[in-house]
């Protein structure tokens, strides 16, 4: 599992910090952001077998933009 502050070196051989992180339905989704550039961000989802791959689905997107933004903001109240 990735987790919040952990540091990744992707395939572009930039490194992104994870800024959030979160499971849903078993899969583990991060937002990670360029540490040189944060205006290059993007949301990924890992697993075991596939490793790390950006998330497409714009549904999917708006969830983890939610929850993460809660995240960030330090909001965990009940909506």
């Amino acid at each position: 599992m990735i987790e919040q502050g952990e540091i990744l070196t992707l395939e572009d051989n930039k490194e992104y910090v994870v800024a959030a992180s979160t499971v849903l339905d078993d899969i583990n989704y991060v937002y990670l952001m360029d540490s040189a550039d944060y205006s290059n961000f993007m949301f990924c989802a890992f697993d075991e077998t596939d490793g790390l791959y950006e998330v497409e689905d714009a549904e999917l997107l708006d969830k983890l933009l939610q929850i993460f933004n809660e995240q960030l903001n330090g909001d965990h109240s009940d909506k």
